[in-house]
């Protein structure tokens, strides 16, 4: 099935509700799968995926007449998702953590029992979760979405040169997490 083009749906956007509801109905199953994979990177749990996929698309509905084509229509959703999923991180940080006796203590989960390759991709999560949040990001667009510098840099209003430097900075520390992890020497 092919998805309509952007410009077309932006077009129904401006018309009649019954356009309205068509052109919100074809952004949610023609990004709605990508969305959520992203944002799932990031909260790693389905319901509050969802969640916030639930928000991205009520802030993209509401601000669609706002949008003024500066990047691609999924670049700038991704923006939108990107910042629900880390204020969404920011408003729940407090129960990633304890209180034993006034002393907080981080909960981990253990690996042990886990299968490779949920293992190896268990390491992956905490690697990127090491970096700093704009490496992370930039990881994270080029590796898993391979989304090109030049939308990156639209995206963040970084050069393509200094992506490129960020993103090689944070392949290699990631490179090392894993090694470290997985007791590779090389």
């Amino acid at each position: 099935m092919k998805h309509p083009e952007d410009h077309e749906i932006l077009d129904w956007f401006t018309q009649n509700a019954s356009k309205r509801e068509r052109a919100f109905t074809a952004i949610t199953v023609k990004y709605g799968e990508r969305l959520y994979l992203h944002i799932h990177r990031y909260l790693k749990n389905h319901e509050d995926t969802n969640d916030v996929l639930q928000n991205v698309f009520i802030k993209v509905f509401r601000n669609l007449n706002s949008f003024n084509g500066d990047s691609s229509l999924y670049t700038w959703m991704y923006r939108i998702a990107t910042n629900e999923s880390l204020n969404f991180i920011q408003s729940n940080k407090r129960h990633d953590h304890t209180s034993v006796d006034g002393t907080f203590i981080q909960i981990s989960s253990d690996h042990n029992d886990l299968p490779e390759a949920e293992l190896i991709e268990t390491f992956l999560k905490e690697a990127i979760q090491t970096l700093p949040e704009k490496q992370a990001m930039v990881f994270e667009l080029r590796y898993f979405d391979e989304v090109p510098f030049a939308e990156i840099s639209k995206l963040t209003g970084t050069s393509e040169g200094g992506l490129k430097a960020s993103y090689h900075i944070a392949r290699q520390k990631v490179e090392d997490f894993l090694k470290h992890k997985l007791n590779l020497s090389v």
